[in-house]
């Protein structure tokens, strides 16, 4: 079996890294982008959003470079998982009404990450890093 998936897109915001229970956990969303002809012969585009997650004290020190904006290289493979959360929503008076929506979250746990931005600020010669398994 093969779960790969590769991205050439910008970054939506700035990266967050957080530690999770001892594990330094980088997150970012990535805009691709796909353009083509419709029956009219007119040009169209449709804009795609990912999630990446990155595992590693290595991107969280990349951290700084990856802001919005930046143009960003992403090879790694489809993770998803699920989870419940409760909204209530105000039935009139003192009345509330729960309800439990499961959402399925799909993100893109890297195995490489390369920022190809050519900002004069930028150090653009810094090592890959090297792929960090998830917990």
């Amino acid at each position: 079996m093969f779960n790969q998936i590769t991205l050439l897109g910008y970054l939506g915001k700035d990266a967050v890294s957080s530690n999770k229970g001892g594990t330094i956990v980088t997150k970012f969303s990535v805009a691709t982008k796909k353009s083509w002809k419709d029956q009219n012969d007119e040009w169209q585009e449709k804009s795609q959003w990912h999630q990446v997650v990155c595992f590693g004290p290595t991107y969280e020190a990349m951290t700084s470079r990856l802001v919005k904006g930046a143009q960003v290289f992403v090879q790694g493979h489809l993770s998803t998982h699920d989870y419940e959360r409760t909204i209530k929503v105000p039935a009139g008076g003192k009345k509330v009404i729960e309800h439990v929506i499961k959402q399925l979250v799909v993100e893109i746990k890297v195995d490489t990450l390369r920022i190809l931005d050519r900002s004069s600020n930028t150090d653009h010669d810094a090592a890959e890093p090297e792929p960090t398994e998830a917990p």
